[in-house]
């Protein structure tokens, strides 16, 4: 039974090895873990300015802040006025004839001293040691971690995810106190039906729920090996999917009051701020981060907490490839420690592009842009096309049926059938319908207000294909070498029946 088992369940595995899909995870994942340590390396070192007294974004007295900048102390030495707000105090350090736009200084320190960032991407020039530090002691730690295997860090899981959970009810509470937080929140639960009339929007996400979920990559495979024979896998897929879904909905409302509070000390709309993305995490956090007691204690502790988030974040990808190259190389089992400082060494050289200064005619730094352009190619479309081949292959090639067959063997109970109607039909096709329509409202790449040059979006398509030629590129390959192998059928025939061969005619009747 156990055999039977088991051969039904590599039929599965070869179909997708036949198609090369894993192939193709396995580069996309790659290519995510390589600015994956890069955005690791970003919290180090905010984790290591957090000693500072006072924090260098808490005010606008740095060498590298604007005269626009604002922050909530007065600072002495430089020109600017004072504003009283609820009984908070402002100073705004801008000249009033100025037209330039107000930053505060929370973000004057992630776009000016952190990222060292101008206007945009050109020649690639010299590297910021302090984050090629970080970075290199990102990779040695990720190296104890993956090394001493997953088991080790899934110990962790309990402290690494209560700890941020409390954290963001600490960051709900205080950003509530402050003025601005309701029109961030309002802003947040308040339904814009024009919006959502829009497919753009439900494509956003579906894509969000896909990165944020990890599927189509192949780590949840991975991760799954690690479990008991037994296990409810059922019941698993649930809790994660909703707890995912609470814990998104939990972060959006801290994330929103701060948001409306940064909104009001900008003088602007809710719908006019702009910042997104990276610039998120590390400009609201500080900001919030100001406004509590002991700020370098819990900025220390705040960005500790997403270092242990990321390196659960990045376990699951790195022990993904080393499974995968293990897996077609057996003889490397019995050296996982040089098959993993080979995989973290590529990622330390490749990710030293993202944190380069770019020079031109101007001096520009540009390890941001080259992120960003890889972060919008590497997801999309290969996740969402991966993702769809494994409903293909599980719901229509391997079959339903003995997939149930499997999960009762594993935990005695067949799922549900509206869960066997979603794997055959509904996922596939929501999966067709986002990938059709996000390449037809396709736009190029942007960071903020900078546009990237054409031969740009080309290395960004480079980046993207990267992991889906594999698919057909080795497909027709190995038919090509099928057309040319002889046939199964063909033999030796013998001299008489060479004869017959060459006089097809003669054994023919004449008419009469």
């Amino acid at each position: 039974m156990a055999a039977a088992k088991s051969e039904e369940l590599d039929i599965c595995a070869k179909t997708l090895d036949k198609m090369r899909v894993g192939v193709g995870t396995v580069i996309g994942t790659w290519i995510h873990t390589t600015y994956y340590n890069v955005i690791f390396s970003w919290f180090m070192y905010y984790f290591y300015v957090s000693f500072s007294s006072p924090l260098p974004w808490a005010h606008c007295g740095n060498d590298w802040n604007t005269p626009t900048c604002i922050s909530q102390y007065v600072d002495v030495n430089r020109t600017g006025y004072n504003m009283t707000d609820n009984g908070t105090s402002y100073t705004v350090t801008r000249d009033i004839n100025s037209t330039a736009a107000i930053m505060t200084a929370e973000e004057e320190f992630w776009r000016f001293q952190v990222l060292d960032v101008t206007d945009g991407l050109e020649t690639i020039g010299s590297i910021r040691l302090p984050l090629a530090v970080c970075l290199a002691f990102t990779c040695c730690l990720i190296f104890l971690c993956v090394f001493r295997g997953i088991r080790v860090t899934g110990k962790l899981v309990y402290v690494t995810v209560t700890i941020p959970c409390i954290l963001v009810i600490i960051f709900l509470i205080r950003g509530c106190l402050l003025p601005g937080s309701a029109d961030g929140i309002y802003f947040y639960i308040f339904p814009n039906f024009e919006a959502l009339s829009r497919p753009q929007v439900w494509i956003e996400g579906c894509n969000f729920a896909l990165y944020s979920l990890g599927l189509g990559m192949g780590s949840i495979v991975t991760l799954s090996s690690h479990s008991n024979f037994r296990n409810n896998c059922f019941r698993d897929a649930v809790v994660v999917c909703i707890g995912d879904m609470l814990v998104t909905l939990l972060i959006g409302f801290a994330f929103f009051a701060i948001i409306g509070h940064v909104s009001y000390q900008r003088g602007l709309p809710v719908e006019e701020f702009e910042s997104s993305g990276f610039n998120l995490a590390f400009i609201i956090f500080p900001q919030v981060l100001n406004y509590l007691p002991l700020p370098q204690l819990w900025s220390a502790l705040t960005f500790l907490t997403l270092l242990t988030l990321e390196l659960d974040t990045l376990v699951p990808p790195i022990e993904n490839v080393v499974a995968a190259l293990r897996d077609r190389f057996p003889h490397l089992s019995q050296r996982r420690w040089l098959v993993i400082a080979v995989l973290l060494t590529t990622n330390f050289s490749f990710g030293l592009n993202y944190i380069t200064q770019v020079t031109g005619t101007v001096k520009i730094r540009g390890g941001i842009y080259v992120l960003t352009l890889v972060d919008w190619f590497a997801y999309f479309p290969s996740n969402v096309l991966f993702s769809t081949l494994e409903c293909v292959v599980v719901g229509w090639c391997y079959g339903t049926a003995r997939l149930q067959d499997d999960i009762k063997l594993m935990w005695g109970k067949a799922i549900p059938l509206a869960m066997v109607i979603s794997i055959k039909f509904v996922c596939p096709i929501l999966l067709v319908c986002v990938f059709c329509y996000s390449l037809y409202s396709y736009r190029p790449p942007k960071y903020g207000d900078y546009d990237y040059p054409p031969w740009a979006t080309g290395i960004g398509w480079m980046v993207s294909l990267a992991s889906i030629l594999p698919f057909p590129a080795v497909f027709v390959w190995r038919k090509f070498l099928t057309s040319l192998k002889p046939h199964k059928n063909w033999r030796q025939v013998s001299c008489s029946t060479q004869m017959d061969m060459g006089q097809p005619m003669a054994n023919m009747e004449e008419p009469s």
